[in-house]
């Protein structure tokens, strides 16, 4: 029988079996350390930080998801009542307000324009489409769905899409980006954006389709998943932690000219924020892309396609080395940048193109700088999961499905930010209210408590 001391001294010695990044289980010690912004004592490891001094140990609070190095000079801790429960009211009720704040000055720029004495307005219909939207379902069964879920007559799927389909793409489209434009107000009037260079990332996503290759704004793409036909949107994304908004999103054409579609994004991008660098991926590696980016005086950053002149540089040079570069012919367009060879981390030469200043000592820094791009292939993720699915043919409805998820994607960015300023008192750089948490409590809150539905 186990002596009663040692078992005190067992509890107090207690280790936590908990999962790694990898998946694996890997014990962690019980820390007593309080959570220097919400002072909560539910704290783990979370690696470390290399300071002047060497390795400083890294950790972060379970409740609020902020992670800190323990330091003299702490942040002003938020006073919390009891425990992790606080945190969550305090995170519900700060989102159920933005909420509403988002049905009242958002919405009315969707506005599906039904007759007065129609039975639905347009807050029922956007939220029945949210709801498809977050289950990542097709009109039809989320439409059934949602009537079983609000337990009230909600609209049928065939009253949405009629709406739909008879909606004007000029419009839509100005209505979008009035809607982009007041979700970027409200975040620069809570000083996300102020007196700060953010990075900006620009690039082409494609809607795969299965109909007819001479429909209306079908475009070719490269064979994928049965197909090499698609509708084609252009977007211009923030790609800071935390700040990953889409600027903006243009619908493009088999005939529109990627120069022209980079000149407007950027044109917008400077009217919003002040521009630090442009990633952008090999496929604006050509003359009329690059003088594009040379005219708009912007810092820019792409890696090269490999074509034969490419490959002979490569061959002759050895890494790490900064050549200035003359693309185009005698007589006709020419324009000069750097390229820059240089090993990754296997050891394999990779060629990138640029005007930033870059010497041999830190062409490496390009790596680090080029991987912020992927910031926006995450908010292409994560906006397959705002959107609903449908086989429709109509141009106008996969217009409206992609542009209403990337308008949730963006409302959902703010309520993190906002919710963050609240809780923490700085700009989560992970999210802090989940996708799915943010588009139950929009299309459950306040939808059927009055005749207006808001």
């Amino acid at each position: 029988m186990k002596n009663p001391t040692n078992k005190s001294k067992e509890k107090e010695q207690f280790k936590s079996i908990v999962k790694d990044s990898s998946g694996k289980f890997a014990k962690t010690e019980k820390i007593n350390i309080s959570c220097r912004f919400c002072g909560l004592k539910n704290v783990v490891k979370f690696g470390y930080n290399i300071t002047k001094k060497g390795k400083k140990a890294r950790y972060k609070c379970k409740d609020c998801n902020a992670k800190f190095t323990p330091s003299a000079k702490l942040i002003k801790q938020i006073k919390f009542k009891t425990n992790h429960k606080d945190i969550e009211n305090v995170k519900t009720k700060e989102l159920k307000k933005l909420c509403k704040l988002i049905k009242k000055s958002i919405y009315p720029f969707l506005d599906f324009k039904a007759h007065y004495t129609a039975k639905y307005d347009t807050k029922k219909f956007l939220d029945l489409l949210t709801h498809v939207a977050m289950n990542h379902d097709f009109t039809h069964n989320g439409s059934q769905t949602f009537r079983f879920v609000m337990k009230e007559n909600t609209p049928a799927s065939n009253t949405l899409l009629y709406h739909i389909r008879k909606s004007d793409i000029q419009e839509l489209r100005n209505n979008f980006k009035k809607a982009f434009e007041e979700i970027f107000k409200i975040a620069k009037r809570h000083n996300v954006f102020k007196k700060r260079k953010l990075d900006v990332a620009i690039d082409l996503t494609d809607q795969l389709y299965y109909g007819n290759k001479n429909d209306f704004m079908v475009c070719e793409t490269k064979p994928q998943k049965g197909t090499t036909h698609c509708f084609r949107f252009a977007t211009i994304n923030i790609v800071e932690n935390g700040r990953r908004f889409t600027l903006l999103a243009l619908p493009m054409h088999a005939f529109d000219e990627k120069y022209k579609i980079v000149n407007e994004l950027i044109n917008y991008a400077k009217s919003k924020i002040s521009i630090r660098n442009v990633y952008v991926d090999r496929g604006f590696f050509n003359i009329k892309c690059i003088m594009t980016l040379e005219k708009q005086k912007v810092k820019w950053l792409m890696p090269a396609i490999r074509n034969r002149a490419i490959k002979k540089l490569m061959k002759e040079h050895n890494s790490p080395k900064v050549l200035e570069y003359l693309m185009g012919r005698k007589n006709f367009d020419q324009v000069k940048f750097k390229l820059v060879i240089v090993n990754d981390q296997e050891k394999i030469k990779r060629v990138f193109a640029t005007n930033l200043k870059v010497t041999e000592d830190n062409a490496k820094i390009l790596f680090q700088e080029y991987g912020k791009r992927w910031g926006i292939e995450t908010s292409y993720r994560v906006k397959q999961d705002f959107k609903a699915r449908t086989t429709s043919k109509k141009y106008v409805v996969r217009f409206f499905y992609f542009m209403f998820s990337a308008c949730l994607y963006n409302l959902w960015i703010l309520v993190n930010i906002m919710v963050g300023l609240a809780i923490l008192k700085f700009i989560p750089k992970e999210p802090f209210i989940t996708a799915k948490m943010f588009g139950v409590m929009l299309y459950t809150l306040c939808s059927y408590l009055d005749p207006g539905g808001g």
